[in-house]
């Protein structure tokens, strides 16, 4: 019986080979890396943060700009880094900014040759920042430049700035539509949850307290245009 099985070997390498071939030239021919930029739309409650700030809009509240970077590490999954930012910016005052910061584990497969589903899940590491700066006048400066000759008023600027960061997650579905190999659009639905704390914020090397800001369990829409190569 042994014998039947040795013949049968050879036969049965036959027939997976050219399957074998097939599927190490369907995943190398695939392109590894991904890079997308995009936009996005989600609703954070920032009433304390933008009472004090004022003059908020829709952009600044619920619009998220996207850059993503991802790798194919497996025929179906691939690796990567996400960000994304939230800006707010006052003239001659204020400016706030979230950044959201995602180590990208995704997995997809093709319906068809241009239509892939995706899943993605993602550990964050996400911050805000509120700085101004300021223009003054001084005197020791403005009386050392005069002892060198400028007899002009000069002001000096500075930054001043308060910050917190914490940890979070996301995931999300999406679909991604190949207008070619090298080029796609994507579009996704899910979740961001964070573990924001008000009494974890800095200034200045001092923890101080922050705004009230509710940032958990956020429904995110987010769109985009992907460079494959």
């Amino acid at each position: 019986m042994w014998i039947d099985k040795l013949k049968f070997m050879p036969r049965m390498n036959q027939k997976l080979f050219p399957l074998i071939l097939v599927f190490v030239a369907a995943v190398s021919g695939q392109p590894k890396l991904h890079v997308q930029l995009g936009g996005g739309y989600y609703q954070p409650t920032l009433t304390a943060l933008n009472t004090a700030l004022g003059d908020s809009s829709f952009f600044s509240n619920n619009v998220l700009l996207n850059f993503t970077a991802t790798y194919q590490v497996y025929y179906n999954t691939r690796i990567g880094f996400g960000n994304w930012n939230s800006f707010h910016s006052i003239e001659d005052s204020f400016n706030r900014r979230f950044i959201y910061r995602a180590l990208i584990v995704e997995t997809f497969f093709f319906q068809r040759n241009s239509i892939e589903f995706n899943f993605l899940l993602a550990p964050m590491w996400n911050s805000c920042k509120i700085s101004m700066d300021i223009e003054n006048e001084n005197e020791d400066w403005s009386n050392l430049l005069s002892s060198f000759g400028d007899s002009a008023s000069y002001s000096f600027k500075s930054n001043t700035a308060m910050s917190t960061s914490w940890f979070g997650f996301t995931s999300s579905i999406g679909i991604r539509y190949y207008l070619k190999s090298s080029l796609g659009l994507d579009l996704r639905i899910g979740f961001t949850s964070n573990f924001y704390d008000k009494t974890k914020w800095k200034y200045g090397g001092e923890t101080i307290t922050g705004p009230a800001l509710k940032l958990d369990a956020m429904p995110l829409f987010r769109f985009g245009v992907v460079f494959a190569k």
